[in-house]
């Protein structure tokens, strides 16, 4: 039998180390208790953290709908054709602003020549009947003929003045003065604004359905959207909203309740709703889905909610957390519950009270030094 006298002492050091498990790194600080990240002081400076604390907020009822873009209709026009006839020219590109009777597309048109041809038909038979009621007054001072003869000049000359209005009111129609020659007609806009889209193409035959040109100002918007049945009662005209596109992660439209319908669609248990925009930058373009949250009044009962901001908020395996700072430097990572999101802000519904001090700006940092230091805790 061997005993553990006869092992050499170097082997004896070796099994005790084994039994022991791997020894402390000297360099290693102990972690201290509530604190999970910790920053040295160029480390902190460097990190630019920006610290907070929760707010309280009024608690307002909310509504969430979805719906399109649109334009105010006041606010935009679809320009074609009156007649039938072939694109001549385009003078004008997308995005170009024009004012109020800017020409937009000139067309060929044979139905212009021959309103132009009953126009001058018609001057000049009115012209002759002119001449024929002065004709028959003379004829009529000198004995020579009847009342009844000026009468008759004088009924042709009324039908002559009646075509002529007829000839010239054809001409307005088709956007022409009494003066313009040929068979050309040019389409203008009938209000100022901004080139949105141009249909037209040269040569390209065309008649009084079809939109050659849209013209418009999206300075302001409308999102059409339905309201279910249920939230009817919460949704009142002027109600503030917060609006987003997924064309646009992050960033909050903010706008008003405009008009809500009289008539509840009785498939579909919805009432229409309108709510108005602003769209300086022209963000927003027509056709363009949206969400919406209408808010309501504040609760009356004094009921309130506590936000933090949405990107002090980090997750590991899809469990929400922030950063507590315990003092500059140390920094404790707090599970939290959260509850619905308010624009950028989001609701906690336990994990936080107001006095604690948050990381908002540079949360990520620190998500990134707590997950190195588990990785080595592993290791």
């Amino acid at each position: 039998m061997v005993t553990l006298r006869f092992v050499p002492a170097i082997l004896i050091a070796t099994l005790a180390l084994a039994c022991k498990g791997k020894p402390p790194d000297p360099q290693k600080e102990p972690k201290e208790d509530g604190v999970d990240v910790k920053l040295a002081p160029k480390a902190l400076e460097a990190a630019h953290l920006t610290t907070a604390s929760p707010r309280s907020i009024a608690r307002r009822a909310s509504v969430s709908a979805a719906g399109k873009v649109d334009f105010v209709p006041s606010r935009v026009a679809r320009v074609g054709p009156p007649i039938a006839g072939r694109v001549g020219t385009i003078p004008v590109v997308v995005g170009q602003k024009v004012g109020r009777g800017t020409v937009l597309v000139t067309l060929e048109s044979v139905e212009v020549g021959r309103a132009r041809g009953d126009f001058l038909a018609a001057k000049t038979r009115l012209e002759q009947t002119k001449a024929e009621v002065e004709r028959e007054n003379r004829l009529l001072a000198g004995g020579a003929t009847s009342e009844r003869a000026v009468l008759v000049a004088q009924t042709d000359q009324a039908q002559a003045q009646a075509q002529l209005r007829a000839a010239e009111d054809r001409l307005s129609t088709l956007g022409l003065g009494a003066s313009a020659n040929g068979q050309s007609v040019s389409l203008v806009a009938p209000i100022a604004g901004t080139v949105l889209q141009v249909n037209a193409r040269m040569g390209q035959p065309v008649g009084p359905t079809d939109t050659l040109v849209v013209v418009g100002e999206t300075e302001q918007v409308w999102l059409g959207v339905d309201v279910y049945e249920r939230d009817v009662g919460k949704v009142h005209v002027g109600d503030e909203v917060r609006v987003s596109s997924i064309a646009f992660p992050g960033r909050v439209f903010e706008g008003k309740v405009d008009q809500l319908g009289s008539v509840i669609d009785p498939d579909r248990h919805v009432l229409d709703a309108r709510i108005v925009l602003p769209n300086q930058d022209g963000a927003l373009k027509p056709g363009m889905t949206a969400s919406a949250r209408i808010l309501g009044e504040a609760a009356g009962d004094g009921g309130v909610a506590l936000v933090v901001p949405r990107h002090a908020i980090q997750t590991v395996d899809g469990a929400p957390f922030v950063f507590v700072q315990r003092e500059p430097g140390k920094y404790e990572m707090r599970p939290v519950e959260r509850g619905t999101e308010l624009d950028d802000d989001v609701e906690i519904l336990r994990g936080l009270v107001l006095k604690d001090v948050i990381v908002v700006d540079g949360s990520f940092i620190l998500k990134s030094e707590a997950l190195k230091a588990q990785m080595g805790a592993n290791d």
